[in-house]
């Protein structure tokens, strides 16, 4: 039965594919039967290509924004009934190098050159961070720098249109855009040591990428990290100064972080040239 159906759909798209190129025959822009086989081979069997054609490398550069706030509240030391305290906000801009290695896996094609995908892959990112003076005492003049390492699972839907869909060197041109959730795992510490953290989340991501295959494919790229992120929230002390006669907080937060960079397929000379 299944041989049925590809033999009638053959027959059809063929039959289709030669009408429609009668009036084209005398310039020779008529599909030829062997690239309508081609295509049905392809798709039949999945483009059961090789995971190392499929594999990606990326390198790129990782920006954002950061906030601190810190706060501290205590008694007057002539009347204890009065509460003072100070605080003070900073926000500040970085930027960081970043890594990547990802493949993918196809779900449904949905052209002769389009296809959804599972796209998985393998972030990090190291990043240090100025935060500058951590003491409200105006007299103090120590200045401190953050230092985290961000370890990402990226997991999606990918739609490609061009060479990444149908793993051809004819198709010179790729387009590609996906969103997906990212479990991540992230340790990070104060320069002097005096607060550590190691922390796991999920965040959500998007993305857009452009290819062309120039030897192997090569891909310009940016992503989106989105929701913001807690590095450090520390309080010592009671707020109300009930049950002691200091408060401090300091509460780190960084913004949506955004990548840019290049990705080459190193494997991608292996692809076909395949004219479908």
């Amino acid at each position: 039965m299944k041989n049925f159906f590809s033999s009638l759909l053959q027959t059809c798209v063929l039959g289709t594919l030669f009408a429609a190129a009668l009036p084209f025959t005398s310039q020779g822009q008529a599909v030829s039967v062997r690239d309508i086989n081609n295509y049905l081979k392809k798709r039949d069997d999945g483009k059961n290509v090789s995971l190392f054609h499929r594999t990606e490398l990326s390198y790129g550069i990782t920006f954002g924004s950061g906030a601190l706030n810190l706060n501290d509240r205590f008694r007057d030391p002539d009347n204890s009934f009065i509460i003072n305290g100070t605080s003070r906000s900073t926000t500040f801009n970085y930027r960081s190098t970043s890594g990547y290695v990802g493949c993918y896996f196809p779900l449904s094609y949905i052209g002769p050159k389009s296809a959804l995908v599972l796209n998985t892959g393998l972030y990090a990112v190291g990043n240090v961070w100025q935060l500058g003076n951590l003491s409200l005492d105006g007299s103090s003049t120590s200045t401190y720098e953050s230092a985290d390492i961000f370890f990402g699972a990226a997991l999606g839907v990918d739609y490609i249109f061009g060479g990444e869909a149908t793993v051809s060197k004819d198709d010179k041109f790729t387009f590609r855009a996906g969103a997906g959730m990212m479990p991540y795992f992230s340790v990070g510490q104060l320069a002097d040591g005096s607060n550590n953290y190691a922390k796991v989340g999920v965040k959500p991501y998007i993305k857009a990428e452009i290819g062309f295959f120039a030897g192997v494919e090569w891909k310009l790229k940016g992503m989106a990290i989105l929701g913001s992120r807690t590095i450090y929230d520390v309080k010592t002390g009671d707020y109300n100064l009930n049950d002691s006669d200091y408060y401090y907080s300091m509460n780190f937060k960084i913004s949506p972080t955004y990548t840019v960079g290049i990705a080459v397929f190193p494997f991608s000379f292996g692809w076909q040239s395949d004219k479908w």
